[in-house]
Formats: C-alpha cells, structure tokens, sequence
C-alpha cells in the first residue's frame, strides 16, 4: 500500500545541528586557497614546480630568493687575434699526427655527434686558417642558448629553457652547496631547527665572501674570455659551472701534494685547470678532443694569459697548462701525475675509449684517479651511456676509497679511486686536508 501522503504545512523542518569546527575548516580551506595562488605568484610555473624542486638540493620555502640573472658581454683585447694564430697552428699539427695516434679516435657517441651536428662552422674556420674570423667566433660563442654544456658559460640544458628567475635560484642553490661543502656556510638539519631552509636565502655577495675568505681566490675570474650568463653579484657574473669547476680543484688540492702534477680527462672549457692554477697547481694537463681543445686554448690563454698555457707542438713547461690531444695521454711517461681527473664527460665517450683511458691512467698516474659523473645510462645514439664503477668493477688497478652523492648537482656521484699496481699493499686512505 502507498504511503500516506504529507501535508506540506505537517512537515516539521529540521535545523542542520551546530558544528563548532564548521568555521575553522572553512578557514583552513581558504588558507590553503591562499597559499596557492601566493606559491603561484613566486613559483613560475614555465617547466612545473616539480621539475625546479628536483634539480635543487635546498628547500624552497619561502618561494624563490630575491637573485637576478645577467648577462655580459667578453672583454675585448689585442691579443685575441696571437691566440687565435696559436690555436689555428696546434689544431694544424693535431689533425696531421691524429692519423698516426697510438689510440683509436672514439666512435658513435655523445661528443663525437655533437662535433659533427653543432660545430661545422668552426671546423670551417679552422680549415681556412682564417685568425681573424676565429677570433671573434671563440669570443662570441655562448652568445645565446646552447643545449651542450661543457664549452659555454650561458644558458644551456641543464636548466632546460626555465625562465631567468627560477635558473638565478638554481644557481644560487649550488653556490649554498659549495658554501656548505667547504664549512663555509653551516650544514642545515630540519631535525634540529626551526630555520630549515634558511641557507637558500642567505645574501649573494655575502656567501660568495665567505667562501673566497676560506679558499683564499676570487672566484668569479677577473677577465671576461667568453659571454656569460649568471647570477649578478658585486664580484661578477657567476654561472653554475664556476662552481662545478672549483669545487673539482678544491678537491685535487686537498688529495695532492703541493707541487704535485694532474692531468684531466675532457677538460671541455678549461675551467678546473683555471682554478687548480690559481689555488698553486700550476703543472696541469688536459687529455680531449682536438675540437674541444680549440675552446680550453681559447678561454684559459684570455684568463690565465698566453704564457701560462702550452699548447700541442709548442715547447712543453712544468709550470704551464698543457693542453693536448686525447692520444697523447699514451706516450705521457709512467707515473707522470699525481692524480687523475675526469668529471661529467666518461659516461658519454665511446666505452672502449674510456677502458683504454683507464689504463694509461693506471700506468701515468701515482695516487688518485677522481671520478664526478652520473650514472643514469641514458641514451646516446645507438648505445647506452657509461657506468663509470661498473667499468671499473673487477680492475684491482682501481681501489675505491670513497663513494658520496656530489655535493654540487643533483643525480650525480664521487667516488675517489687508489691507483695501485698489483704488487702493492692495500690502498691508504686520502690526505683530506681541507
């Protein structure tokens, strides 16, 4: 049977019962609204905040810092034009003994597809002997974006076309992490403080004091060798990879002695050997391409000057930069370096050229081969990209002495190697004096 129908005057309306939270989640709801759209405001949303939070390694709690990005142009100076004579003659020569190296020029990977798809107009250059348009090539080179790091120091795709606002708080993020690596600036610890996240926004210019006041070196360089796009500060321009290059040569100063010589393995621009001779390593030889090499002569001869650098075919001197072709490293004398650098270019050099640079630094080197690189064995062509421990696993020439996260980029690894022939002892632990 049907249910009785209601009079609609019979109906008894019923008050929703009170709610004494209702209010204070309201709040709470519009707060969280509040929150975003702020967040929204000093978080450009260019690449998605997720993929800014995963290439920092501090924080960002209080939206981005107040730092700005700027550009600037190269100092201009008579010079140039030696240099670019210089380079042309060693490239000459390079090219010419290339074909009777002792070595196997790499094949098919990262470097050498690049060289063939980004650099014609160079290779060009260098053919035609032309110095005066080399010079103002190499000078202007980085003007604009690059999507290669390694040769420039202007945007390039490590910070994957974000805008400036958010690659000027990247940079000044690995800056706090040199600061924090050397004991220049506290180490943060959300256990133990209500200011975590407070080191991401410590002024620039003082940070920047502080670490020159414990390594004893400017480090921002005084000359401007080739366009730079970085972080304003009142010591100059600084990009990322200033920071990169000087943490690799704090590192090799507190391993060797004083005196000591060191070799790098794909120096790219030349900026550890920059900073290894200021902190007085002076004796320091650069193992690459001799495309690449064209970029380290350029930019280390304009910094250092023309007399600090030795280039391939010029009277060799202890107290200089030597740059040379990568097939030199095989008739360099045994024992000749204390330690032996490669940072951020094995993983993407053809594999068996990198087995044979691990034995000539087995064979040349004495104490140390330091390893900086990444291990995501991403694509490169139709292979993979090196694991640097796993070619070295099994190879008693290589003891591991250390294996830490870099300070200095997200994703990428240091491990320090005791270079030991098979009839030493076990291998003894590193002389950190820093």
């Amino acid at each position: 049977m049907d249910p009785p129908l209601l009079d609609s005057a019979s109906i008894e309306l019923k008050r929703r019962p009170h709610d004494p939270t209702r209010k204070a989640r309201r709040a709470v709801a519009y707060l969280r609204r509040l929150v975003r759209r702020t967040v929204s405001r000093f978080w450009p949303r260019d690449q998605s905040s997720a993929q800014l939070r995963g290439i920092v390694a501090h924080p960002l709690v209080k939206g981005l810092p107040r730092v700005s990005l700027a550009s600037q142009p190269p100092t201009d100076h008579p010079d140039r034009l030696p240099i670019a004579r210089r380079l042309i003659r060693a490239y000459g020569l390079t090219k010419a003994a290339e074909v009777r190296a002792r070595l196997v020029k790499p094949q098919d990977d990262l470097w050498t597809q690049l060289i063939d798809a980004e650099l014609e107009q160079l290779l060009r250059l260098l053919s035609s002997e032309d110095a005066v348009a080399l010079s103002k090539y190499l000078r202007d080179f980085g003007e604009h974006y690059t999507w290669f790091g390694g040769l420039t120091l202007s945007l390039d795709g490590f910070t994957q076309h974000r805008d400036h606002s958010s690659i000027a708080a990247i940079y000044l993020d690995k800056l706090v992490c040199l600061a924090e690596s050397i004991g220049a600036l506290s180490l943060e610890n959300p256990e133990q403080s209500v200011n975590w996240g407070s080191n991401l926004y410590a002024g620039v210019d003082e940070l920047l004091d502080a670490v020159e006041r414990m390594i004893g070196i400017a480090v921002v360089p005084r000359v401007t060798a080739v366009p730079v796009t970085g972080i304003a500060t009142r010591h100059g321009l600084l990009h990322y990879r200033h920071l990169n290059s000087l943490y690799a040569a704090l590192r090799i100063q507190s391993l060797v002695r004083v005196g000591s010589a060191a070799c790098e393995y794909g120096g790219g621009l030349g900026l550890v050997a920059y900073y290894a001779n200021k902190l007085g390593l002076p004796d320091y030889t650069l193992f690459d391409l001799p495309l690449t090499n064209v970029f380290s002569g350029h930019f280390l001869m304009n910094t250092l000057g023309a007399d600090a650098v030795r280039l391939y075919g010029e009277e060799p001197q202890r107290e200089a930069v030597k740059i040379l072709p990568y097939w030199e490293c095989a008739v360099e004398p045994a024992d000749r370096y204390s330690l032996a650098l490669n940072q951020d270019s094995f993983p993407e050099i053809d594999p068996d050229a990198v087995l044979e640079y691990f034995r000539q630094i087995e064979r040349t080197s004495v104490d140390y081969f330091l390893s900086i690189n990444q291990e995501a064995q991403a694509s490169m062509g139709t292979r993979r990209q090196n694991s640097v421990p796993n070619l070295l696993r099994g190879d008693s020439g290589f003891q591991r002495v250390y294996r830490m996260k870099y300070w200095l980029r997200e994703g990428y690894v240091e491990e320090l190697y005791r270079l030991r022939r098979k009839s030493d002892g076990p291998p003894e632990g590193p002389r950190d004096r820093r």
